[in-house]
């Protein structure tokens, strides 16, 4: 079994004077199901610090949920940890898959500029594969996909190569030139039943 660090979200909870990570318990009935452990990782630098250097980490997740601070969240900690995984993955030479805001943090990581999209939000895309690469078979084989994000972008820098677009253009699947970095914009953990296309791109990252 391989040990998959996943990163978190950050809520803020008034009535408790509580500032807590969290994960919807769906990514871990997901990551069980293809046999990889998750290793949650919580919003602070410097336990992560030990941890991917004291924890076999097999590959990493950067989960969805929240706006970098550049654009409107209030999770400094979270873009720090973040920004540091992507670091410590190319380093490492360790897998590393975006998911929704996680692929907006590798795209603002490479310095891509995000934009506000409009009608991505509870709405199912058809994905256009755009260029070739090592998932792009793959996500041909998608009827269509969930998205649930209000920030996009319509093009990459060089280092970055998008894969897929949904019809209105917005990028929908990313990957790194040469290094294992990986971007998708929609929620794998959200369909249900799980889709077997997901297990797949899955096994073709973490592999």
């Amino acid at each position: 079994m391989k040990y998959i660090g996943i990163t978190q979200r950050v809520n803020d909870i008034e009535s408790y004077d509580e500032r807590r990570d969290s994960l919807d318990q769906r990514w871990v009935n997901f990551l069980l199901s293809i046999d990889l452990l998750p290793i949650l990782i919580p919003n602070n630098i410097n336990y992560v610090k030990h941890l991917v250097n004291n924890h076999k980490i097999d590959g990493i997740i950067l989960s969805g949920g929240e706006s970098l601070c550049k654009y409107g969240g209030n999770v400094p900690e979270r873009d720090e940890v973040e920004f540091f995984l992507i670091d410590w993955a190319i380093n490492k030479n360790i897998s590393l898959l975006g998911v929704c805001r996680g692929m907006q943090v590798i795209q603002d990581y490479f310095n891509n500029r995000l934009t506000k999209v409009q009608n991505h939000v509870g709405v199912r895309h058809k994905l256009s594969v755009v260029n070739n690469g090592r998932i792009s078979e793959l996500c041909k084989k998608y009827k269509d996909v969930n998205s649930y994000h209000n920030y996009g972008s319509f093009k990459v820098e060089p280092e970055l190569k998008i894969i897929a677009n949904s019809l209105d253009g917005v990028a929908m699947a990313i990957e790194h030139d040469q290094k294992h970095i990986y971007g998708v914009m929609w929620h794998m953990e959200r369909e249900f039943p799980y889709c077997s296309l997901d297990y797949e791109l899955f096994r073709q990252i973490f592999s």
